[in-house]
């Protein structure tokens, strides 16, 4: 069986975490989580009590090697997440309140999908769409071919509710059929080369492409900002690790959610 010790790694605090939206929780307990997880074309069960984590396919066998070192990469198990977060200028309750959070290694056009729905929108919509696409394509994000014929489909387009973003999501689905990121064929592209090479694709703006960059293309310095961010900076004066900023960004954001919803309980 596929079980490791980890540290620094909870399940339900990156299902929270607003990173990734291609995950289905099977069961919750007091101590424990299980997750249907869908990257690419590729899905497995990822198990959680306590500190030992399992994973397996979905009919419940263990892992190929192949795809359970795709999936400890996803998981960021590769990554030394200890010595990253001693690294960066985090405070001991922004270390404790969101405990167990790590960047996944997402599949790129799963989060460039997921993020071009997003924006301006709430959780519960941004999650109906991608269920309604994973749906379609047998619990994966369909790939850019299959996505095109599923959008010609105007009741079925409609029924996704995303407004002026279907456009968007159409001119990112036609570019994507004969291109993907220049960073997938050379190593040496820059997070700002990569960058204006998202922001060229109608309807993707710096906030969208630092999350893709960051969730989906390894950028661990991108740091994406949406309102909790800004007004994190405003308040606090942040200054960004250039290395792990972005991991950085998602304990800030996870925190400022935290303490705010905290705040409003007590009232």
């Amino acid at each position: 069986m596929a079980t490791f010790v980890t540290d620094n790694l909870s399940l339900r605090e990156i299902a929270a975490s607003g990173q990734v939206f291609t995950w289905h929780e099977l069961e919750r307990g007091r101590t424990d989580a299980r997750y249907l997880i869908s990257s690419g074309t590729k899905r497995c069960i990822a198990s959680q009590k306590g500190s030992m984590l399992t994973i397996l396919t979905p009919s419940g066998a263990n892992p190929a090697p192949s795809a359970l070192a795709y999936w400890k990469h996803y998981l960021a198990l590769d990554q030394d997440y200890g010595a990253i977060l001693q690294s960066l200028p985090l405070t001991d309750e922004q270390l404790s309140l969101c405990s167990g959070i790590r960047v996944l290694s997402q599949d790129w056009w799963d989060t460039a999908v997921s993020f071009m729905i997003s924006q301006n929108s709430n959780i519960p919509r941004i999650q109906h769409a991608v269920d309604m696409l994973m749906d379609a394509a047998h619990g994966t994000i369909p790939r850019p071919r299959q996505l095109a014929k599923i959008l010609a489909d105007e009741s079925y387009a409609k029924g996704l509710k995303l407004g002026y973003r279907l456009p968007y999501l159409e001119a990112l689905t036609r570019a994507s059929i004969h291109w993907h990121p220049a960073c997938l064929d050379d190593s040496s592209a820059t997070l700002k080369d990569e960058m204006a090479e998202l922001e060229s694709i109608p309807g993707i703006g710096p906030k969208v492409a630092s999350c893709i960059c960051l969730y989906g293309l390894g950028y661990l310095e991108a740091v994406p900002r949406d309102t909790w961010i800004k007004k994190a900076e405003e308040r606090y004066s942040i200054e960004w690790d250039p290395a792990y900023g972005g991991i950085q960004q998602q304990y800030i954001f996870a925190w400022m959610r935290k303490t705010a919803q905290a705040e409003k309980e007590q009232k």
